[in-house]
């Protein structure tokens, strides 16, 4: 009897130590798969028994939120905003979409006319992001900034209207940085405790560790350079990344470049000091929002916002490189940029 109870053991144990092994190798396999959606190329790569799952999942809900937020989607939440502009009632839309509405609307009263939703008959003028850009007529640019106002965006009860006939809402400029925020909140409902969902390249979300508890690091893109290569790298974790710049999305004409970035105030592409920033956040759509804004607003505001907490790298038209307080225990300036940028760590 006491035989069978021995061996009975050691098989409970074998099987146990088979699971842990098994648990161990699913828990270390990494799974990734890449898709295009939001305009954008779409790399997600996971770990764990659910990665496949939660990576498939989450492609799924950035198709809808497309449907919801597109501003071409004829049947979108937003453009349906938009052909009721002027029209005094409300538009219906998507818990997600108003969420997202109120969200941006009280971030752009932080921004200091550096970020505005309403930006859409400016955007949709200039046709950077389009296959036909093209420079608008002063005249046309003067009328079509009467129409920028996100007070004009009157957000009721689950319903959206806009007080002018002719505005529009276009949310390019934070929707990618949501959709980090909505990858987030799969990963939790699948259980997925290690991944990296990249959104354009120009929107990262890093969540936990790598499975050896090694973080992940980010690289800082070179707008110089077609390729990704990066100037630096960092630490990241539980965290998104934006970067906004110039060299993003651009065009010339008669000699000029223009890039898809647009002043509210001006309604031309703004005349940044900024060459590139990326702006750190738990919040993917704040992210989002800050490196555009701060972008528009320039060098003196980006730095301000980095000395009073805010985390990011900015590069200069000078060829500095500014480094906020939080990221500079893990900051790696890449060997091949010694002596070609000056790296100055914000107090």
């Amino acid at each position: 009897m006491k035989n069978m109870k021995k061996k009975a053991m050691a098989a409970a144990a074998f099987l146990l130590l088979c699971a842990i092994g098994v648990y161990t190798a699913a828990n270390n396999r990494m799974v990734s798969a890449a898709s295009f959606v939001m305009d954008a190329v779409v790399d997600q790569k996971g770990y764990g028994w659910n990665a496949q799952k939660a990576i498939h999942a989450a492609e799924k809900t950035f198709r809808q939120m497309e449907k919801n937020l597109s501003l071409y989607e004829e049947k979108s939440d937003i453009a349906r905003i938009n052909r009721a502009a002027g029209s005094g009632e409300g538009v219906a839309i998507e818990a997600s979409t108003y969420a997202l509405l109120e969200q941006a609307k009280q971030l752009g009263k932080s921004g200091q006319e550096g970020f505005c939703i309403t930006i859409a008959p400016l955007s949709l003028a200039w046709g950077i992001t389009s296959d036909a850009p093209r420079v608008p007529e002063t005249a046309q640019i003067r009328q079509l900034l009467d129409l920028v106002n996100d007070d004009d965006l009157i957000l009721e009860a689950g319903t959206a209207r806009l007080r002018k006939k002719g505005q529009a809402i276009d949310l390019g400029g934070i929707a990618k940085g949501a959709a980090c925020d909505a990858a987030k909140q799969v990963y939790d409902q699948y259980g997925v405790r290690s991944a990296l969902c990249w959104i354009g390249g120009s929107s990262i979300y890093a969540r936990g560790t790598k499975p050896n508890g090694e973080p992940w690091r980010l690289g800082f893109r070179d707008p110089a350079v077609k390729e990704s290569v990066s100037v630096a790298s960092f630490e990241i974790k539980d965290a998104v990344f934006c970067t906004s710049g110039g060299y993003e999305r651009n065009f010339e004409k008669d000699g000029v470049q223009y890039h898809h970035i647009l002043d509210p105030k001006t309604g031309y592409p703004v005349k940044s000091d900024i060459v590139s920033i990326g702006v750190l956040c738990e919040n993917g759509a704040e992210a989002d929002f800050r490196s555009t804004s701060l972008f528009v607003q320039g060098k003196q505001a980006a730095l301000s916002y980095f000395e009073n907490g805010g985390e990011g790298l900015l590069l200069d038209e000078e060829g500095v490189l500014y480094v906020s307080r939080g990221l500079q225990s893990s900051f790696r300036l890449s060997p091949e940029y010694e002596g070609r940028y000056r790296v100055i760590n914000l107090e």
